[in-house]
């Protein structure tokens, strides 16, 4: 029971620590890691691009930016290349002689032209592009199906002459139609070639090199006239004139006619020369920057990491996330001012794959907070809740269910959920609401009343109503319930472990009901991790032995001392020796302790007879030892070396009730006494196998328990049990030593009761070896009887 005790109560202190610092962090962290590496291998494969454009358009409808004004759009609502209507080039002709009256700056003819039946239409229009001279440039079409080196429709060179030529490009598009990047320019024929909006803005770059197109501009601020307006003067008012002197023209055909429609963001039938004169507007502002997808991941990670790290309690994590989830359009909003495009999608996946692993741990851990038998939630959930609300003051209650594991052997599969839950029922007798948490053998709630006496008056109470049987699967089955009570005091984890150990510490007939002691955390981090602690404490010498006289009465004379072990630790002072040795025992490393403090006896014993004090060492010996013949090699290895003298060495058989097999401890101390040494039995009169060990086991000395020594000066049952010992002692010519004497005038009660030998603070405290050694200096005087 007391291992499965320090298990429970450091399974949700070092647990919680586990996840909070290793734990909890570490795996958001990982989150966070995979979520950026998910949305890089993403951004690798353009997965989000459609996402992005649909970022990209929202960003254009935001921005409601100018245009340069320098570039204008000439449209015409008839097709004016058609090879079957010629006569549309003699007014094609007539707008560009008017365009170089009215002084124009450039001309773009954004339309190809195939030679027609009518050459004289033809040599009209080679005629007006002639008279533009070096001001008006021609703009050849890169359509479907045709590659950068391939053919690409051009206007005839009887018709274009010696005019300077560019490439519109129509097959970049997305799925909406909408193209988002131009090139700066081509390669036509092993020539590179300018792009029309390149040129336009008279911005030069390689083939190789792409520009974002920003369509911050709505299409109506961009500036537009009928091409009819070039050869009917009267058709509009003032107002209804754009300004061409000294401008950049471009000659096209509107939406209206068919297959020159064009989708930009606001217009769904825009001129197809819009893509060309927004390449433009957007080269001339500067506006061609683009925020990719691999630093905006990176900075939603790095801002996710910071939450993850900055963030102590949920509240304030929760409160990072809302921050970093409206940053995104916050950046969207911010960069569409500046003209920036931004690959946001790749920002959103990082926080939308984050969520989703955040979502799959919340749902499983709150599947591991809840039995699945029961459908209750589990302590550890109480445990989160308490740490969750802050909840402070107040106490935790464990149940704890007596014969839980021989119940559930019983009962059929289906029916061990109902017993726990019409336990459960019971236990809300009193408060229908009250949330209870079930775990194994352990029921838990919290209390929110702050005097424990009231807690435990109502555990009382709730005991008298488990008195009765429940009915279950048909069958009528007892119930034994205890508690265990912790005060919260601030610390939640730590007071819920300690309400655990005092409901194991419990038992229906002695102790139902256990209050659990107070203690720090630390206190507790300590005392779980103190078995740790011991072999480290060996070797610093923080563990080490005094040594306690043994008196004998006849000639007062030291005849032997007791080695004792004692820490004393830096930090936390001196450790109780019980404390100590039981946490070896349950560790394993009992046997070890016994080596170091044999060890360091028989060395001691061998100083003391170098300085010609022959007197015996005895050793405490663990009852837990005599199962395995090992002791015997570890006690001959040690006096082997220290080369001190077996027979001076007395091992002192402790809590021998703990002798599992007498028949297997009989040979062991038998194998023993074989080297040398004598064995004595110590504590003798208390525990039930006293007089069965001391029958069956081959003692040479027998140590009366000092709860008698002690009392035989006030109790007569005392001083009785006392001389019986010495007696039956005597009888069986074996020596008897009485421990604990601590009164003067309890001397003269033990010589007359027969004790031989006596061992106690009325001769001498346990003394380090060098204060001994000046002890055996001095001749003893027996202490005067009213001394205290």
């Amino acid at each position: 029971m007391g291992d499965q005790r320090i298990s429970k109560l450091a399974e949700p202190i070092l647990g919680r620590y586990r996840s909070l610092l290793g734990g909890r962090l570490f795996e958001r962290m990982r989150n966070v890691l995979w979520a950026g590496l998910i949305s890089l291998a993403l951004y690798g494969i353009w997965f989000l691009q459609p996402a992005d454009q649909m970022f990209w358009l929202i960003q254009s409808r935001i921005a409601e930016r100018s245009p340069s004004g320098d570039i204008v759009f000439i449209g015409s609502d008839e097709v004016l290349n058609d090879p079957r209507s010629p006569q549309r080039r003699f007014e094609l002709a007539e707008a560009l002689d008017e365009l170089d009256r009215k002084g124009v700056g450039k001309v773009y003819l954004d339309m190809t032209f195939a030679e027609s039946d009518d050459p004289e239409a033809d040599k009209r229009l080679a005629r007006a592009i002639a008279d533009l001279g070096p001001r008006i440039t021609l703009v050849d079409r890169k359509v479907y199906g045709a590659t950068v080196d391939g053919a690409i429709r051009a206007t005839s060179s009887a018709i274009a002459g010696a005019a300077r030529r560019v490439v519109s490009d129509q097959t970049d598009r997305d799925f909406t139609g909408l193209a988002w990047e131009l090139h700066y320019s081509y390669v036509v024929d092993g020539k590179p070639i300018p792009s029309a909006a390149s040129s336009m803005a008279g911005v030069g770059g390689s083939s190789d090199a792409v520009f974002s197109v920003d369509y911050g501009i709505p299409p109506s601020r961009i500036p537009a006239l009928p091409i009819a307006a070039l050869s009917d003067k009267a058709a509009f008012a003032p107002t209804d004139r754009v300004e061409v002197t000294g401008k950049t023209v471009v000659i096209g055909h509107s939406g209206q006619v068919s297959g020159n429609q064009q989708i930009i963001p606001g217009l769904a039938n825009a001129p197809a020369s819009f893509v060309d004169i927004y390449g433009a507007e957007t080269l001339k502002s500067g506006h061609t920057r683009t925020l990719s997808g691999l630093p905006i991941v990176l900075i939603f990670s790095t801002l996710l990491m910071a939450a993850s790290f900055l963030s102590k309690t949920r509240k304030r994590r929760w409160l990072f996330y809302t921050c970093i989830t409206a940053f995104a359009p916050a950046l969207l909003v911010a960069a569409a001012q500046i003209g920036l495009r931004v690959e946001l999608s790749y920002g959103a996946a990082v926080l939308i794959i984050y969520a989703i692993f955040r979502s799959r741990v919340r749902w499983k851990r709150r599947l591991e907070m809840v039995n699945l038998e029961t459908g209750l939630p589990k302590i550890r959930a109480l445990e989160a809740r308490l740490v969750r609300d802050s909840i402070a003051s107040g106490h935790i209650v464990i149940a704890k269910i007596q014969n839980y594991e021989r119940v559930l052997k019983t009962l059929r599969s289906e029916d061990k959920g109902s017993y726990v839950l019409k336990l459960v029922d019971r236990l809300r007798a009193a408060d229908p609401n009250l949330a209870v948490y079930n775990e194994g053998h352990h029921l838990g709630w919290h209390v929110a009343t702050e005097e424990t006496e009231a807690v435990v008056e109502h555990l009382e109470g709730l005991r008298a109503i488990f008195a009765a049987p429940v009915q279950v699967g048909g069958f009528s089955v007892d119930v034994g319930i205890t508690f265990g009570i912790a005060s919260i005091d601030g610390d939640p984890p730590a007071r819920m472990a300690a309400a655990i150990a005092a409901a194991e510490d419990t038992s229906e007939a002695v102790n139902p009901i256990a209050i659990a002691e107070t203690g720090s955390q630390t206190d507790l981090l300590w005392d779980i991790s103190l078995r740790a602690r011991i072999d480290e404490a060996m070797e610093a010498g923080e563990i080490y032995c005094v040594y306690q006289p043994k008196i004998d009465l006849g000639t007062d004379s030291i005849v032997g001392v007791e080695a004792l072990a004692r820490w004393h630790d830096p930090a936390r002072g001196f450790i109780s020796p019980m404390h100590f040795i039981q946490q070896c025992e349950k560790a394993g490393r009992m046997e070890h302790l016994t080596r170091y403090v044999l060890q360091s006896a028989c060395s001691a014993g061998q100083l003391l007879h170098f300085r010609g004090h022959t007197i015996s060492m005895s050793v405490n010996i663990s009852a837990t030892l005599l199962g395995d013949m090992r002791i015997v090699g570890l006690v001959r290895n040690v006096l082997q070396a220290t080369r001190f003298a077996p027979q001076s060495l007395t091992l002192e058989i402790t809590e021998t009730a703990r002798i599992s097999d007498h028949s297997v401890a009989a040979s062991i101390l038998e194998e023993l006494k074989g080297i040398g040494v004598r064995i004595s039995m110590d504590d003798f009169g208390i525990g039930a196998a006293s007089f069965e060990a001391f029958y069956e086991l081959p003692f040479d000395e027998i140590k009366i328990d000092r709860l008698f020594v002690s009392n035989i000066g006030k109790d007569p049952k005392a001083l009785a049990i006392v001389s019986s010992i010495a007696a039956m002692g005597r009888d069986a010519r074996i020596t008897v030593v009485a421990e604990g004497l601590e009164n003067p005038q309890d001397i003269p009660l033990l010589e007359n009761a027969g004790c031989q030998q006596v061992q106690g603070f009325a001769f001498s405290r346990p003394l380090s070896l060098s204060n001994l050694l000046e002890y055996q200096s001095l001749s003893i005087e027996r202490p005067a009887a009213n001394m205290v």
